[in-house]
């Protein structure tokens, strides 16, 4: 069936069955090594009675450690401009903060950090996946506008009004999930998929919600084909779903019924996947198996693993049977317990009569054989230099740092497939924006189509810097563009690690200019007007200028009435252009004396008169 054909019922459930077929394998292994994760794996052969109880914690460690200390989710966007020309790099500035605070709140929305769990499948299934999309609701209550209540007064209605407006001027309806790489069925062939098929269990009236939200108000569909789920008795019954998307089609099955089918009008399929390295396609031309590529950091050890819990198993129950050997003898036991028990003075015939029961001793090399098996897993897995802890021998901190990045060239493939993945995110992101006419406040940060410029291109990095490093950079960075070796705007975007180069250069700007003596004077007088001062100090003038024309004689202050203030001192300008603290008098605008001058911001009694 073409891709741009509507897809039927039959259609979506038998392609995600080829899909399950093809992931069958994969899905097994995983499971397989969940159990190793969450410390639930059989440790021993079935049918042999030994202790289960005690399972180290190494699988886990590894995975978190190096999830942790290798790989960041802490997302870092370039943009680059569209175009040459200033106006093109403002843009491509601005959309950068924008579009990682998207990320970040998209992110944050989720139950657990969506980057850092894709971060964590790549390195446990060797393979991961990220699902973009949109909060239908979040989008529905955008364009609600609200009506008014027969019992609303009109105040009441109009401060509802501006609440939702408020609300959607600063609306995220963007999220970025990291599902299980289990419940998405994509083609294992492909880097961008062109078909995928969500499966999951949904409750029934999860399900009834949805289809009514796809209704009108009349009843008939918003878009597409609607079928209306009825929820019966059972609630929270769950429901075997399919939700398929192509780049033409979304529709959903549940239990064999098509729910709804509509025109994919995003322009994508809103899934990506990546595996993280470890694998290797199978050498068969006929034979195709994820299973080979989807390799995560535990498989190739778990084998080591489990001799190391047994061993560490053998060793604690070896320890336990020394310190607690039980006690022979040819008494009665039972009597024998109680006395041992209560402290009471045992009675018995001979020494012979009570025995401790001999523990063969272990011979030492038995003990040191955990030693090759950890080091066999560490050679495997993640390195211990990698978590800061000393490797034996070292003396030096580069000679430590020297075996730190050796170690961890392990994790580049991981890490580069991370950064791939939420570069495509960040892409859909403004493939959205565009197409949809969003205009976003995340933050404060503001984005519109404008700013994108229908130029979807963006990078996204995750980088692990150490703070040492990183300020030794900035130095040798700040010296060569003190050299004339490197530009300032690269420094910023290179060195300092600034996402706004463009806004930094202008907020520079703005503080140089901030240094001028006259634009301190207008921002000082501005200052005055805001905080109720200006009014006042006018006043005072006035009240003091009277005094002392009334003590010359109707007229003894200087030309123009400046009340003494030699006329050749300049205005105080406002931001407007227009002279501060100035009193209309029968000789025209006279300026008072500057706002700064301690006499005038700090009389020292309004009204006094002055020698």
């Amino acid at each position: 069936m073409p891709l741009d054909e509507q897809p039927t019922c039959e259609y979506v459930e038998k392609i995600a069955k080829h899909l399950e077929g093809l992931w069958s394998r994969t899905h097994a292994k995983w499971m397989h090594i969940d159990s190793y994760y969450n410390q639930t794996f059989q440790m021993w052969p079935a049918g042999l009675n030994r202790p289960e109880w005690l399972k180290p914690s190494r699988s886990r460690s590894i995975v978190d450690h190096a999830a942790d200390h290798q790989l960041a989710h802490d997302p870092i966007v370039h943009r680059m401009p569209a175009d040459e020309g200033v106006m093109h790099k403002r843009r491509a500035d601005k959309v950068e903060p924008a579009l990682k605070a998207i990320m970040d709140e998209a992110s944050l929305m989720e139950p657990s950090l969506t980057w850092k769990q894709v971060g964590k499948h790549l390195l446990l299934y060797g393979y991961a996946v990220v699902e973009d999309g949109m909060d239908g609701n979040v989008l529905h209550d955008r364009d609600d506008k609200p009506r008014r209540g027969r019992d609303e007064t009109e105040e009441e209605y109009k401060i509802r009004q501006r609440l939702a407006a408020a609300k959607a001027e600063m609306m995220m309806p963007f999220r970025t999930r990291a599902p299980h790489p289990a419940r998405v069925l994509l083609d294992p062939t492909e880097k961008e998929p062109k078909v995928a098929v969500k499966h999951t269990y949904r409750y029934s009236k999860d399900l009834e919600d949805m289809t009514k939200a796809r209704m009108t108000s009349n009843g008939k569909p918003k878009r597409g084909s609607v079928t209306k789920w009825v929820c019966d008795d059972e609630p929270f019954a769950l429901i075997e779903t399919y939700e398929y998307w192509s780049e033409c089609w979304h529709a959903m099955v549940a239990d064999g019924n098509m729910l709804f089918v509509e025109k994919n009008t995003w322009g994508f399929v809103p899934y990506s996947h990546a595996y993280a390295g470890y694998g290797q396609e199978v050498t068969s031309y006929t034979e195709v198996d994820p299973s080979y590529m989807a390799v995560g950091i535990l498989e190739p050890v778990l084998p080591v693993l489990k001799a190391q819990a047994q061993a560490v198993a053998g060793r604690h129950n070896a320890l336990m049977e020394a310190t607690f050997n039980p006690t022979g003898t040819t008494m009665d036991s039972a009597e024998l317990q109680e006395q041992l028990s209560t402290g009471d003075v045992i009675e018995m015939g001979s020494r012979s009569d009570v025995w401790k029961m001999e523990i063969p001793q272990l011979p030492r090399w038995m003990f040191q054989s955990e030693e090759w098996l950890d080091k066999d897993i560490e050679m495997g897995t993640f390195a211990r230099s990698l978590a800061g802890v000393r490797e034996q021998g070292v003396s030096t901190v580069g000679q430590q740092a020297i075996l730190s990045t050796a170690a961890g060239r392990k994790f580049a493939s991981p890490a580069r497939q991370l950064e791939h993945l939420a570069s495509r995110s960040a892409s859909h992101v403004l493939q959205l924006i565009d197409i949809m006419g969003l205009r976003l406040n995340v933050h404060g940060h503001k984005i519109t189509p404008q700013d994108i410029e229908h130029n979807y291109s963006v990078r996204v990095s995750f980088d692990l810097i150490d703070p040492v490093l990183q300020l030794q950079n900035r130095e040798l960075g700040m010296r060569e563009v003190q050299q004339g070796l490197k530009s300032k705007e690269t420094y910023w975007s290179a060195d300092a690690r600034l996402e706004d180069a463009t806004g930094e250069r202008r907020r520079l700007l703005e503080d140089l200019i901030r240094t001028d003596p006259e634009v301190q004077r207008l921002l000082a007088g501005e200052v005055l007007r805001e905080a109720g001062l200006l009014q006042a100090i006018e006043a005072a003038r006035a009240e003091e200028e009277a005094m002392a024309a009334a003590a010359g004689g109707g007229g003894g202050g200087a030309p123009g009435g400046g009340g003494g203030m030699p006329p050749s001192e300049p205005p105080v300008l406002g931001p407007d252009g227009m002279p501060l603290n100035q009193t209309m008098g029968t000789g025209g605008l006279r300026p008072v004396r500057d706002p700064l001058t301690p006499d005038v911001a700090k009389p020292s009694r309004i009204g006094a008169s002055r020698a």
